[in-house]
């Protein structure tokens, strides 16, 4: 009686500690053990550090493998063969240069504007649609697509003003068959201002104007990107 209620052997005894107690004395011993990996681990670390300090580290002998060993299976999915080897080179030299698959890329999260309200589209003679000639009102305001710099502005008897803006992301825009210009050459320009008027032809019953979109030096089909 006197040993367990004067020592440590009463906590031992079943029902005498608390739950709140024995599970204090479950962590802590659980902490305990933990401490110790962690000092079995630096002072590991600690002889490591001492030998290498002290040249006091053993060689490592290399192994010796026995040459007549089979060496192991190879993967058929990573040998090519010359068929495909000569695919692969033909689709690079084809798509070294091709930056249509880019251009969509270059126009996410860019939004451009209608070049001129009100247009219509006339169906192009060769049936490419990179180039586009539009049927606009008279005398209708022209408008940057997206905002830029003017990079060449000229005027072409018979072909009225022609104007080449760049955009950011590498696009750039050319219109053709401007009335009249308001923007300059080196001028910076945003969204939806307008650079020029349509022409007021009475003569003719349509008045064109004609528009391209590029990218990096790759032309464009625009009704893909501008909602015309």
């Amino acid at each position: 009686a006197t040993l367990i209620i004067f020592t440590p052997i009463r906590t031992l005894l079943p029902g005498y500690l608390k739950e709140s107690q024995r599970q204090e004395n479950i962590f802590n011993s659980m902490r305990i053990d933990s401490l110790s990996t962690e000092v079995s681990i630096h002072n590991a670390y600690v002889s490591n550090l001492e030998r290498i300090l002290n040249d006091r580290v053993d060689e490592a002998s290399p192994a010796h493998y026995n040459d007549t060993i089979s060496p192991a299976p190879t993967d058929s999915l990573i040998g090519a063969t010359s068929a495909e080897k000569q695919f692969v080179r033909q689709f690079e030299e084809r798509e070294k240069f091709n930056l249509n698959v880019l251009s969509p890329i270059a126009a996410e999260g860019v939004t451009f504007f209608t070049p001129v309200n009100g247009a219509s589209i006339m169906s192009p003679k060769d049936g490419s649609p990179a180039e586009i000639t539009l049927i606009v009102p008279r005398n209708a305001p022209v408008s940057s697509i997206y905002n830029g710099s003017v990079v060449d502005c000229y005027y072409t008897v018979g072909r009225g003003y022609t104007y080449i803006i760049q955009h950011p992301n590498g696009f750039m825009s050319k219109y053709s068959g401007l009335g009249s210009a308001f923007a300059d050459k080196g001028q910076h320009v945003d969204t939806g201002s307008a650079i020029g008027l349509t022409g007021d032809n009475a003569n003719s019953a349509q008045n064109l104007v004609t528009f391209e979109l590029w990218n990096k030096g790759t032309r464009l089909n625009p009704q893909e990107y501008i909602p015309f």
